[in-house]
């Protein structure tokens, strides 16, 4: 009875491993790479050429993108830093604000605290507009001259409600009443300085 008999034949795995590395380094040879180099030219300028026109594409698109985006980014948040009147002197409406108010007046909690937290960006918005400079909206508030800002005191009294709201969360309660109130008191801000 004959019996197949498996081994593990070395020579030929070293054979196998000579021709990969004189394959490796025939391929790496510099005469090897030019002259493969001047072959396939034609096809590495089509290659080229083609991802060059893509990343072209891309970088039109990306940048139609982000047009877009700016546009979207500047109705939302620019309304506030532009005066309230348009260049014929009519009073325009300024939506952020309306949002404001729509949230204010909701029967949500949750948005009369939304209400106030974008009334307070608005706040520090129009400062640095104004030239105030300072890390937070508190140290820009102390930089202000009470002669310059006739509303200080309800700015300072809106953005502490802001603060309660900000550092507390949720163990917050806030009701409807407070809201309203610092919302009336960033509005006497926002109209001294006519930004609704």
């Amino acid at each position: 009875m004959q019996q197949n008999v498996d081994f593990l034949n070395i020579q030929q795995i070293y054979l196998w491993v000579y021709i990969l590395i004189k394959k490796i380094i025939g391929f790496l040879n510099p005469v090897n790479i030019s002259s493969n180099y001047y072959k396939y030219w034609p096809i590495l300028m089509l290659f080229s050429l083609l991802i060059s026109i893509l990343f072209i594409l891309g970088l039109i698109y990306v940048r139609r993108k982000m047009q877009e985006v700016s546009e979207i980014d500047s109705k939302i948040f620019d309304t506030v830093i532009t005066s309230k009147f348009d260049l014929d002197g009519v009073e325009m409406k300024n939506e952020r604000w309306e949002k404001i108010l729509e949230y204010v007046n909701s029967d949500s909690p949750a948005e009369w605290r939304l209400a106030v937290l974008d009334a307070d960006v608005i706040l520090d918005e129009m400062l640095i507009k104004s030239g105030y400079h300072g890390d937070t909206i508190g140290e820009k508030l102390k930089s202000i001259e009470r002669s310059d800002f006739e509303t200080i005191d309800s700015a300072w009294e809106a953005h502490k409600i802001r603060n309660e709201i900000a550092h507390r969360g949720s163990d917050t309660i806030l009701t409807q009443r407070t809201a309203k109130k610092a919302i009336e008191s960033f509005r006497q801000v926002f109209k001294e300085f006519e930004y609704i």
